[in-house]
């Protein structure tokens, strides 16, 4: 697999990613959402100290095993019921799965996006609430079990990867759904499918980190560790010839091609970079009311 072209870079402006690191990083809103949700100007820039460090412990509950952090999220107008990154990695009980004709994704509450299947265009979805907490959870695990010194810079550039990695398991559904239409015999697999949302995000999240160092690395591995049935089986496909190979069979084009000897790889993989490097989606940001 490879980096995505320079046009999907400019698309991904156009999702509004530098006013989700703002929300995300400083509790900071655009103009079209101050006024909704004026509440949530209660920034988050004292929790920075003068050099630009992360003050951990004013933030973060490191001597709490099951709650990483000491943050009230009502007083900065988050309402969202989740208090861990653990929440949206593990299944719970309000499960409640939508028909493939309607929906790809399931409406579970914690979710940090979902995509509503095309009606010219697709709508990837993000939950910003979820991702607040989501996000700043794992920043208190990093700080206070893996002693990271997080400065502004590297909490922005977390961020971008938090958000990159939400985007494209989006953007994933947002291909299979082209495919249903190209082809008649795609089935929709809810299991299946999930897994190798979060696999491809994975891949295409390691392609996005500008470095490779240990809080990055870290990052992403709590950030992936799922146990829910189906998404937690992506380390099945960490690799690309493990993940291309799944693709090719879900998206049903591995018969009779195969058989006639053509390999298949290249063509799921050049299917799923047309499709994300052209995407008919719009955009949208969630909050709990």
């Amino acid at each position: 697999m490879r980096t995505l072209n320079k046009r999907l870079q400019k698309d991904i402006e156009n999702f509004k990613l530098n006013d989700l690191i703002q929300m995300l990083v400083y509790n900071i809103f655009p103009n079209e959402y101050k006024r909704e949700y004026a509440i949530r100007r209660i920034q988050f820039e004292h929790w920075f100290d003068k050099k630009d460090k992360l003050i951990k412990d004013q933030i973060c509950a490191c001597s709490n095993n099951h709650d990483s952090t000491l943050i009230e999220w009502s007083k900065y107008g988050n309402q969202s019921p989740f208090k861990s990154y653990r929440d949206f990695l593990s299944e719970r009980e309000d499960r409640n799965f939508r028909d493939f004709s309607n929906e790809i994704s399931d409406l579970r509450m914690n979710t940090l996006g979902t995509y509503r299947r095309m009606r010219s265009p697709g709508l990837i979805t993000i939950n910003i609430d979820n991702m607040q907490i989501f996000f700043w959870s794992i920043i208190c695990e990093l700080s206070c079990k893996n002693r990271y010194t997080l400065t502004r810079e590297k909490i922005e550039e977390l961020a971008r990867l938090c958000i990159l990695k939400t985007l494209y398991h989006e953007l994933f559904h947002h291909f299979t759904d082209v495919q249903s239409y190209i082809t008649r015999k795609f089935r929709y697999d809810y299991f299946t499918e999930e897994a190798l949302a979060v696999a491809c995000s994975r891949h295409m999240v390691g392609f996005e980190a500008q470095n490779n160092t240990p809080f990055v690395s870290d990052f992403l591995n709590l950030a992936y560790s799922y146990t829910m049935p189906g998404y937690r089986d992506w380390v099945d496909y960490k690799s690309d010839e493990q993940f291309l190979l799944k693709l090719s069979e879900y998206i049903e084009i591995i018969d009779p091609l195969s058989q006639m000897g053509q390999e298949i790889t290249p063509i799921s993989e050049s299917l799923l970079y047309a499709v994300f490097e052209n995407p008919n989606t719009e955009f949208q940001i969630e909050f709990f009311d």
